[in-house]
């Protein structure tokens, strides 16, 4: 009788010791993630210059749709959503391919090339950060303002290259 009663106290404690186990692990799990999440909060607090796109680049963007496609996904990403980074790796990497290979002719100049390069370096960079688990959250805004920054001189240079085109200045002879 003695036996049966330790068996089932036995039993017992193993059982319940378990349950504990597992809600702890959970709340360890939870708060690792909260740790690293990124909010809207925190990307108000990112630092940068936030360059648009003029009115007068409106002619010359409009045909632009893997431009298009990448202003969106920062755009969302402002509102920490990253699914564009967390989407099919083949989408991703044909939307930087596109924006790359298929700069309109009256802005592909050597300097928007560079900033479509440095774009796509920094974009890289936030895809693979944001795969990533053991990333702390600095190193995720880190690249996250990084991304932005480069997206506002992209946009800078877009400016620059149309306000140019734009000026009529009369040379003397």
């Amino acid at each position: 009788m003695k036996t049966i009663c330790i068996c089932i106290i036995c039993c017992i404690l193993s059982v319940s010791c378990k349950k504990n186990n597992k809600e702890v692990n959970e709340d360890i799990t939870t708060e690792i993630l909260d740790s690293t999440s990124i909010s809207k909060e925190d990307l108000k607090q990112i630092n940068f210059t936030d360059i648009g796109l003029d009115i007068k680049t409106d002619k010359v963007m409009a045909s632009w749709q893997p431009y298009i496609t990448i202003a969106d996904a920062v755009e969302s990403l402002k509102q920490a959503d990253f699914s564009f980074f967390t989407a099919d790796i083949e989408v991703f990497n044909s939307a930087i391919k596109d924006l790359e290979n298929t700069i309109p002719e009256p802005i592909k100049t050597q300097s928007i090339q560079a900033r479509v390069l440095a774009l796509k370096t920094q974009l890289l960079k936030l895809k693979g950060l944001v795969a990533l688990q053991a990333i702390s959250k600095k190193e995720k805004l880190l690249a996250v303002k990084e991304v932005f920054v480069a997206f506002s001189n992209l946009n800078l240079q877009i400016n620059k290259k149309v306000e140019k085109d734009s000026q009529n200045i009369e040379r003397p002879y």
